[in-house]
């Protein structure tokens, strides 16, 4: 009976370490995204062909572009792990949410030119309806620039970094995400001052965005968990593991994974704060 409890209570003590997360370690990625951070020309000429896909029935009416950049132009301002972050959300969203893989357009680092990110978005808008699921995740460098440089009103502006060290910003990214007419859209990004990705446009009726910290702060990656901090909690854990599952009803939620993210934040960095603007009615499953 005292051998058969004590090995009981070792696997409650193995099962609770199990739920904690990973220590974050030093925070590695060329860790951040330098203030320096080279501005190049776009390559405005596309190298991958984005093919429409067959018509599907509404059940897997579901089209994600997935962006994950490590290695720029470049070695200078290299990354780590946000290729690791894509193929983190794409087997989340293939293995957990039943996204049919020919509706996923996966965007890896000299893949992810300024051409190939814009036309892209173009191929989601192309392909997604007011019944479809609808996703967009970004991981890579963030930037912002004072003096309105994408002529949207505001003096400050956030952007993405494409591979060749071009710069997308929010203003050109809004007009593009008003387009969707798809009525379950999550949009993410895992970059640095990314919570400034709230222009009008970029969020809306239908959409949950989610940011990995807020428009001041630096968003960071580490190697004990290879990965984005972000991306670690909300996708891999939070999703692919189920540890966001609050309700235990099998489903984890866009706000599910986004509070689990939140919550666990602390562990790894007391200076990012992930921000979500949520104005989906209810809560959004993907699935």
């Amino acid at each position: 009976m005292r051998k058969a409890l004590i090995l009981a209570l070792a696997v409650l003590m193995l099962a609770a370490l199990a739920a904690l997360p990973v220590s974050a370690g030093t925070a590695t990625k060329g860790g951040y995204t330098p203030p320096d951070l080279p501005e190049r020309k776009p390559i405005l000429k596309p190298t991958m062909e984005f093919k429409l896909p067959e018509v599907s029935p509404e059940a897997t009416s579901k089209y994600a572009v997935i962006i994950g950049i490590s290695d720029y132009y470049g070695t200078s301002s290299d990354l780590r792990y946000c290729d690791d972050d894509a193929w983190d959300v794409y087997y989340a969203l293939t293995q957990k949410y039943g996204f049919p893989s020919g509706n996923i357009y996966m965007l890896l680092n000299s893949q992810a030119t300024y051409a190939n990110i814009m036309s892209a978005i173009d191929w989601l808008i192309a392909a997604e309806n007011s019944g479809s699921v609808v996703v967009f995740y970004y991981s890579g460098h963030g930037s912002r620039k004072s003096g309105d440089p994408d002529g949207d009103g505001e003096y400050t502006d956030e952007s993405i970094v494409p591979y060749e060290l071009s710069r997308i910003y929010d203003g050109a990214l809004a007009a593009k995400f008003a387009q969707f007419q798809s009525q379950q859209v999550w949009i993410a990004f895992d970059s640095c001052y990314s919570g400034g990705m709230n222009d009008s446009g970029i969020t809306g009726p239908y959409k949950i965005d989610t940011m990995a910290c807020r428009e001041s702060e630096l968003a960071g990656e580490s190697s004990s968990v290879q990965n984005g901090f972000f991306t670690y909690l909300m996708v891999d854990r939070g999703m692919r593991q189920g540890y966001a599952d609050s309700n235990s009803d099998g489903v984890v939620t866009v706000e599910e994974a986004f509070t689990y993210c939140s919550n666990n934040m602390g562990y790894y960095s007391s200076s990012q704060h992930p921000v979500i603007n949520d104005q989906y009615p209810g809560s959004m499953p993907l699935n």
